[in-house]
């Protein structure tokens, strides 16, 4: 077990994230469970603490998932029970092709990075939109809030039915009795709720939206641009929180690579999920101006 504290020793110019970094843990991992369609670019990995002592997640928090013979790589963190940590994966690059193809049989995590996405407090009504994988911390959310948040609807949206993970893995062990879950796919297939995208789907319940207390959404950065112009356009820009994506190289906050576009703010530190009204500027940067993150 290594504890980062020693990164903090001697750096005053970091002063300010070693309360952080004093609770980031490097744990040892091994590969309990591969959940991989052939066809699809998406799976779902179990891995399990190799230690006694490991590190406990909230829902909204990462870590920087290391691949022997790859590298380092932040993974939201999709359902934690015990020293068993769930994430869904997709093929994007050469460790995440390893990881969902064939994964290694240990790799090492380090976290928990990021904050956890704040937990409703008076809300009657939750609704939660996960684009592609981007569904990972949405899922772990909705298993915290489901014994005390009245009405909690789960929408899954992905653009082919190979793209859609394997999540029994983790509704079977979750608590996720009192959750609405619906699965909406831009192609047609037998077993979809809902043919359309996200977006199609918020545009289609029209101002039924209003009789939500609070919307979280994760996913492509496309997505979430269009969904901030509805809420903004409708004045609900408060009851919306995104959980944004972006590059990140050291997962410490020493970097500042993954600084958020328009903001002080750091994904890995701050980040990922942030209130919209606190978002203007990054929507004027990313949305609007078009910079990109990468």
């Amino acid at each position: 077990m290594y504890i980062l504290r020693s990164y903090c020793r001697g750096r005053r110019y970091f002063e300010e994230y070693c309360g952080g970094l004093a609770l980031t843990t490097y744990v040892p991992a091994k590969l309990v469970k591969h959940v991989h369609k052939p066809v699809s670019p998406v799976a779902v990995l179990v891995y399990k603490a190799l230690t006694a002592k490991f590190f406990m997640s909230l829902p909204g928090h990462f870590c920087m998932l290391w691949v022997p013979g790859y590298e380092a790589i932040p993974l939201s963190i999709a359902y934690q029970e015990g020293a068993h940590y769930y994430f869904i994966v997709k093929k994007r690059g050469l460790t995440t092709s390893k990881l969902v193809e064939d994964p290694p049989q240990y790799v090492g995590l380090i976290g928990p990075a990021g904050s956890s996405i704040p937990m409703p407090t008076a809300e009657k009504r939750v609704l939660l939109l996960g684009g592609g994988v981007g569904i990972a911390p949405l899922i772990y959310f909705a298993s915290r809030i489901a014994n005390y948040v009245e009405n909690v609807t789960l929408v899954y949206g992905v653009r082919s039915f190979n793209e859609l993970a394997k999540l029994d893995e983790i509704l079977n062990v979750g608590k996720f009795n009192n959750i609405k879950f619906l699965i909406a796919v831009e192609e047609a297939h037998e077993n979809v709720v809902f043919k359309g995208t996200l977006i199609d789907f918020v545009t289609r319940i029209g101002d039924e939206i209003k009789e939500y207390d609070k919307v979280y959404a994760s996913g492509p950065q496309i997505f979430l641009c269009k969904l901030y112009e509805i809420f903004d356009k409708m004045k609900l820009l408060d009851r919306l929180v995104l959980v944004l994506e972006t590059y990140v190289r050291c997962g410490l906050g020493f970097c500042g690579r993954c600084t958020v576009p328009g903001t002080e703010k750091l994904l890995c530190r701050d980040g990922p999920a942030f209130p919209a009204r606190l978002l203007r500027n990054w929507f004027l940067r990313v949305c609007v101006k078009g910079d990109r993150i990468e």
